[in-house]
């Protein structure tokens, strides 16, 4: 999912408000897992890579 946070980088300078760059910034949160990281469109869900390989199982013997 996307959210989007104020991400103050509290930079010492005048608050610019709405005109800041870190004011409204996207951060991107794994559906499954909820951590922040790159996501992947599956199905109808926003995943990380470690969830999406969560949803396969491993052929048996295949473990090298």
């Amino acid at each position: 999912m996307v959210k989007i946070e104020d991400s103050c980088v509290d930079c010492g300078l005048p608050c610019l408000g709405k005109n800041c760059p870190y004011a409204e910034e996207a951060h991107y949160y794994c559906d499954k897992c909820g951590k922040e990281d790159i996501l992947y469109e599956v199905g109808h869900q926003q995943l990380c890579a470690e969830c999406i390989l969560d949803l396969f199982c491993t052929v048996e013997g295949s473990d090298i």
